[in-house]
């Protein structure tokens, strides 16, 4: 059995109204029309839907049952014309994000409170991972976009730089260099560094500023958990560099000691990443303008 929606938008209407003449009038075609396409229904269907009592028309028992589908079936169809539409002005839908667990504590709040307040119905989903893997995840499509710390980039991604993020040396208070204003990066030749796991941004950003420097440090061990890292450091087993709002609370409890470095602040570049060719969605190009914006 093939049902003609046009068809049943013709039936529905003029059952529901009650009558052709009325029907014709919220289709926008003539009488005729729409008695054509009522009886074409009757003959894929094998039923009369209609009897008709002098100018009034009334469903027979099959009208009635079709009648009862056919409202639901325009519910539903209303439902996606309304939804779709909020699709379209940016105003529904849903937007995958990927980021580093750093990041997804400190730098996303901001950003995705900002980003709803603007589009309070769209459906954010924010997803953690290594640089790395959030990178390779929106070439897969896992994600519609990434925030990460900078990696080099396979040449199917889209990049717009933005935010520059502030990292820090960081020793236990019992450590030689806490009693230093600062430390030249070439004292660390000797020093027992953790850094973060294969991946991260941030690993890649200090072992190249490290490189730039001709520093090749004696790293300790890699590690992906921050919380494993600080507790590495209060213990007095090696030293690191962490993100700055990771250290707030133990720099100011005293069980951590930020330290400047002499060849200036560190920073790491973030970037919103997306796939090249990649037809995006209203939610996500609002997104990208609210990071072109904000960079």
């Amino acid at each position: 059995m093939h049902i003609n929606l046009n068809q049943l938008r013709a039936f529905f209407l003029a059952a529901r109204e009650r009558s052709i003449t009325k029907a014709a009038e919220s289709l926008y075609v003539t009488q005729p029309a729409v008695t054509m396409q009522i009886k074409s229904l009757e003959q894929d269907l094998g039923v009369k839907l209609f009897r008709k009592f002098g100018k009034n028309l009334e469903l027979t028992g099959a009208g009635n049952v079709l009648f009862g589908y056919a409202e639901k079936i325009f519910e539903i169809v209303e439902e996606m014309e309304y939804v779709l539409k909020g699709h379209a002005d940016s105003t529904h839908g849903s937007l995958t994000i990927g980021t580093t667990r750093s990041f997804a504590r400190h730098l996303m709040p901001g950003l995705l409170s900002r980003f709803q307040k603007r589009f309070p119905k769209v459906k954010v989903i924010l997803k953690v991972g290594s640089s790395q893997e959030i990178a390779d995840g929106v070439l897969d499509f896992v994600y519609d976009v990434g925030t990460i710390g900078r990696l080099p980039y396979k040449s199917r991604l889209n990049v717009i730089p933005y935010s520059r993020e502030e990292f820090c040396l960081v020793v236990s208070p019992q450590h030689r260099f806490s009693k230093c204003d600062a430390v030249s990066l070439c004292e660390l030749e000797k020093e027992p560094i953790i850094i973060r796991e294969e991946g991260s941004g941030s690993r890649y950003a200090i072992l190249s500023l490290l490189s730039s420097h001709n520093v090749n440090p004696s790293v300790l061990l890699e590690a992906g958990s921050v919380e494993f890292i600080k507790e590495y450091i209060m213990k007095g087993q090696g030293i690191s560099f962490l993100y700055k709002p990771e250290i707030r609370l133990e720099a100011t409890l005293g069980l951590l000691k930020p330290v400047a470095v002499k060849e200036g602040p560190i920073f790491v570049q973030t970037d919103t990443i997306f796939p090249k060719g990649a037809d995006l969605s209203p939610p996500v190009k609002a997104f990208l303008q609210l990071i072109e914006e904000e960079a």
